[in-house]
């Protein structure tokens, strides 16, 4: 393999990740302008900075980009002549990071037609119209990368895979298997053998060959690590990690027993609970018997990570928990629940799934009707652009109609979604006219 499949395989996994993440992106053409930006990846800009789609700085623009630097760059004039500009670019932490950012930059009005469009070609012309790039080749270089790599293979993942709502922390680490060459029907909990919190947690699987797709710490706060979309590398067999969402949870308690606090375990059910509804888990079922679980017979879908290593990994403790789990969790998958949460607040009363697909063509292209993405644009975008996202509330009317309201947080979308699920339905303000 040379140095650009090996780049198109590193980046093409966060490339996927963020726009089935998002629901929306032709990873053909993105993966596409990163190698052509970055050089496949060995432009000093791509190896010092993780900035692999020449996005210049702009203020305000990217949010995880972690500063910018200064730096010159030949641009493409009408008449077809170069000049040199030396100017400010965004600088990031890591590769995932700067495919984050690329999302963030290319989610502005002069690209927003890029959402619609499902091909390469039509994608690049909408970025190059909107002034992305100067070349007059360059939606012409990109797609000789596009047939000449076979990236339009990337193109046909559907965005399936969303990750939890409840996660309140993330750090995302490039340790994993890629994409899943299986679909989610399992799941294997972990402890960390330690009482980390989840940022502790995430740093050390930037440092160790380790991960999960979530942590949760002694506090009950949940993390991402590794997105539903790819495997982690949790518990020492591949086949298991590629069809099995992994948890890593905090020990309150250390040796010998290796317990978890009340916190933990909360989360711990509502976590697995989430998992099955968004990935159409009827139930999880438990077996005492190791083949079993190993082999999935009569449909067993939980695994520990003892099954296949000679490690102590859960814990007695949460050995001795994990029927009673699946109990619990089986509970409230027969007891209808909001998804819809955010920091412990349900927003389930300004969003119903059906409401916003149909409300918004754009979306109906872009993501489908796939509630658990259509949440996720609502809570990362569409709280933020004052999209409707249910037929009791209009933040437009809400605003409009409660001046207090607007000299406290004027255009501070978020806010008006806020104080309505926190107060406002409660005091009978109204949501919509």
């Amino acid at each position: 393999m040379g140095y650009q499949e090996e780049f198109i395989d590193q980046i093409s996994a966060h490339v996927v990740a963020w726009r089935n993440f998002l629901g929306w992106g032709v990873a053909s053409a993105i993966i596409a302008q990163a190698c052509l930006e970055s050089a496949y990846g060995r432009s000093d800009k791509a190896r010092y900075y993780n900035n692999f789609f020449g996005l210049k700085y702009k203020s305000g623009r990217v949010s995880c980009n972690d500063g910018y630097f200064t730096a010159s760059s030949a641009e493409q004039l009408p008449d077809g002549s170069y000049i040199t500009i030396t100017t400010k670019w965004f600088s990031f932490a890591d590769m995932h990071s700067g495919v984050q950012g690329y999302y963030q930059f290319v989610d502005y009005p002069n690209y927003q037609e890029a959402k619609k469009v499902a091909d390469p070609e039509s994608y690049l012309n909408i970025l190059k119209a909107g002034g992305y790039a100067t070349s007059q080749k360059y939606v012409e270089n990109c797609m000789r990368i596009v047939t000449q790599y076979n990236l339009t293979k990337y193109d046909e993942v559907s965005p399936m895979y969303t990750n939890s709502p409840l996660v309140n922390y993330t750090d995302i680490t490039d340790h994993n298997y890629g994409l899943r060459n299986h679909a989610i029907d399992t799941i294997t909990i972990h402890h960390m053998a330690g009482n980390l919190s989840v940022e502790t947690c995430g740093k050390l699987f930037h440092k160790k060959s380790g991960s999960s797709n979530y942590g949760i710490g002694t506090d009950g706060r949940i993390a991402l690590y590794v997105p539903e979309s790819n495997g982690a590398w949790t518990s020492s067999n591949k086949t298991n990690d590629m069809r099995a969402i992994t948890i890593e949870v905090a020990n309150e308690i250390l040796a010998p027993y290796w317990t978890i606090s009340a916190a933990a375990m909360t989360s711990l059910i509502n976590l697995c609970a989430d998992i099955c509804r968004r990935n159409n888990i009827k139930a999880l079922i438990w077996s005492d018997n190791a083949l079993a679980r190993i082999n999935h017979h009569n449909g067993v879908n939980m695994t520990m990570h003892c099954d296949f290593a000679a490690t102590a990994c859960p814990g007695p403790f949460l050995k001795q928990c994990l029927p009673l789990i699946a109990v619990a969790v089986n509970q409230q998958l027969i007891t209808p629940a909001s998804s819809y949460i955010i920091n412990g607040l349900d927003y389930a009363p300004v969003f119903d799934p059906d409401f916003y697909y149909n409300r918004y063509p754009d979306l109906q292209l872009a993501i489908g009707m796939n509630p658990g993405a259509l949440w996720e644009h609502f809570k990362n975008f569409g709280m933020n652009e004052a999209r409707q996202g249910s037929a009791e509330f209009d933040p437009h009317y809400y605003r409009a109609h409660y001046s207090d309201l607007d000299a406290v947080y004027n255009d501070d979308w978020f806010g008006y979604y806020t104080h309505y699920v926190m107060f406002g339905k409660d005091e009978g303000r109204k949501g919509a006219p």
